[in-house]
């Protein structure tokens, strides 16, 4: 991980900087405790281009941003200024993106039986986990202290000698309730939400079987302070948004701010990254995410990367529950950012076959029915991203002229095949009928302004299996996104079949947002499913309002749409007040929500040449978008 993260955190690390504190509560920002400060309206940091949230992702990718392919594996050994000085100078040009991994003949068909070998999947207990050394022995007191690690608890940064994590590893626990009573009564009450409320959901992630949210993950941040404020940070602003709408944001960016403080102190020791620190900056990322920030998160993106390629590789990384999290959670940035952005992931299609024929292999070797599901919900979900990796590279090849229309009409067609086979293929299993929702009598009482009537047995999935009806809506939102893409002629029919799934999604979002038993986070993977359908139903007042209150909703869950999107939407919808709030009269826009609001809209329209010292990694991104917003000028 190179110098670039060093100065981007650094820039992270200012939300409380310039608030006048005395000494005293400046101590007292160092604890875990509760604290009155009042609030900051100084963005969280640095400077964020406004044009970056126009990914293409709502504009049938008109206004791609290219992205230079991400080094081989063998120039990571390079210094951290050879990294700024060779990406600086490919910001002039794009890199032609290899095709060899691209090979239709690689990409695994879902009915075939899985090639993973039995010696190399019982190689290691699943309750094990493969890294460089054991993690830092840095655990956080009741009075936010922690002690320094000893050389002997640092993580080398070489991914070819492991040494896996003892069985009994109290981090890898999934079923022990983790013990935070020691910890500050702040932290408990916003621990005890995340235990109690929060899940996999409230992360985008569709299944957990390994119960990773609940169990692994808070048993690994009462050893990692860093993580813990990172998390207790996202609970508390997710907490702060339902039981405190008119509070302040300061009762979440102070464990915010620690959180990024205290990762950024680690990286000034010279700490070798091991896996609390990856934890740490997918959870970080997690935040910038719901508050819309993209090009941060590209920050975070970048670092989880490079400590994922040294301290797993391909095969390692799926032998473990916290391995396939990891790699899961982080996949799902980078499929969704490339897709976004129309250029290739960071890690190859090696990451994503391995974990697909390791699940294969498991299910076949499972007898009992919960782990036999949930091993076919993992093969297919592992499938998803497989996919979404093939049509961001894709996507990529033909926005920058490295194929021909020809080409990229034969190679959409065998994409959307695969597509197809996914959901004709799937074990019959995870669309059992028994499994379906047939009680309906909690369903609400029609309304006038409904778009849909999707309250009747068909779609949705009782628990267990629930994560059958998500990975159909991602399905879903994929095909539509292949098939705005496709080359036919015959627009009529295509935008007929899209308008059908566009209907399907919001029919789902119907049942997960009013079913008793749905999560309490279950909305928020439906965030980019819904914004992607609201271009492919009719265009009328009905259905605008429709999708607007939608939108509310997401934002008062606490998932930031950029102003960017809320603009392009507002076009869309005929009503430009939609840049501000969805809602007519400012319904639902509470006083905290609007500073939330202000605050990301903040970071979303300062000045890009400060940041752009801090991303250099990402420069060449900057000279397209002030290109792009001069030519929308002229």
């Amino acid at each position: 991980m190179g110098d670039y993260y060093h100065h981007f955190l650094t820039s992270m690390a200012g939300v409380v900087g310039n608030l006048d504190t005395s000494s005293t509560e400046e101590a007292q920002l160092q604890q875990f405790g509760d604290s009155q400060s009042p609030v900051t309206q100084s963005p969280l940091h640095g400077p964020i281009p406004p044009a970056f949230q126009n990914f293409g992702y709502f504009t049938d990718y008109s206004e791609n941003v290219p992205y230079a392919a991400p080094k081989s594996q063998k120039s990571r050994k390079k210094s951290a200024h050879e990294d700024v000085e060779d990406d600086v100078s490919r910001s002039t040009k794009l890199e032609t993106i290899p095709d060899e991994d691209e090979d239709v003949n690689q990409i695994p068909n879902f009915s075939e039986r899985p090639t993973w070998s039995r010696a190399t999947s019982t190689g290691t207990s699943i309750n094990q986990i493969s890294r460089a050394t054991r993690q830092t022995s840095e655990s956080p007191s009741a009075d936010g202290n922690v002690s320094s690690p000893s050389n002997s608890t640092r993580t080398s940064s070489t991914h070819t000698a492991t040494t896996p994590l003892a069985v009994d590893n109290p981090t890898l626990s999934t079923t022990s309730f983790p013990d935070w009573t020691h910890l500050s009564p702040g932290v408990q009450q916003y621990m005890n939400y995340f235990y109690k409320h929060m899940d996999h959901h409230n992360y985008c992630i569709v299944h957990d079987g390994d119960n990773f949210f609940h169990g692994i993950l808070p048993n690994f941040a009462l050893q990692n302070e860093a993580l813990l404020n990172a998390i207790v940070g996202f609970s508390a602003y997710l907490y702060s948004l339902e039981h405190n709408p008119n509070g302040n944001m300061w009762e979440f960016l102070q464990y915010y701010n620690r959180g990024v403080t205290l990762l950024l102190a680690s990286l000034k020791r010279k700490e070798k990254p091991d896996i609390g620190t990856l934890l740490t900056i997918l959870q970080l990322a997690t935040i910038e995410e719901y508050l819309g920030d993209w090009i941060n998160l590209m920050g975070h993106q970048r670092a989880a990367c490079d400590i994922i390629t040294r301290l797993f590789t391909p095969q390692t990384a799926v032998q473990t529950p916290l391995g396939r999290m990891v790699l899961t959670w982080y996949s799902r940035f980078d499929t969704f950012v490339a897709m976004m952005g129309g250029f290739p992931t960071a890690l190859g299609q090696e990451w994503f076959t391995h974990h697909i024929d390791y699940a294969r292999h498991q299910q076949l070797s499972s007898n009992e029915e919960q782990r036999s599901f949930h091993w076919k919900a993992e093969t297919q979900y592992a499938g998803l991203r497989l996919l979404s990796r093939e049509m961001s590279m894709l996507y990529a090849r033909i926005t920058r002229g490295q194929m021909t229309s020809e080409e990229f009409e034969m190679a959409h067609a065998q994409t959307l095949q695969r597509l197809r086979d996914w959901k004709v293929q799937q074990d019959a299993e995870l669309e059992d009928p028994t499994s379906l929702v047939t009680d309906f009598t909690w369903a609400p009482v029609p309304d006038e302004a409904d778009i849909v009537s999707p309250f009747s047995p068909g779609m949705l999935y009782d628990h267990p299996k629930l994560a059958t009806t998500f990975l159909t809506v991602i399905w879903l939102s994929m095909i539509i996104m292949h098939q705005c893409q496709s080359p036919t002629s015959d627009r009529d029919r295509l935008y007929s079949e899209l308008a059908g799934h566009a209907y399907h999604v919001c029919t789902i979002f119907e049942l997960i947002h009013h079913w008793p038993n749905s999560p309490k986070g279950g909305l928020l993977p439906l965030e980019a499913p819904l914004a992607i359908s609201a271009l492919f139903v009719p265009q009328d007042a009905k259905h605008h309002m429709w999708f607007r209150r939608r939108f509310a909703l997401m934002e008062t869950k606490g998932y930031i749409h950029p102003v960017k999107v809320r603009s392009k939407m507002g076009v869309l919808f005929g009503a430009p007040e939609c840049e501000r709030w969805w809602l007519p009269n400012d319904e639902g826009f509470s006083p905290l929500l609007q500073a939330i609001r202000n605050l990301a809209d903040e970071r979303n329209a300062t000045a890009i040449n400060a940041q752009e010292e801090n991303l250099r990694e990402v420069r060449h991104i900057f000279t397209k978008m002030q290109l792009a917003e001069g030519q929308q000028a002229n």
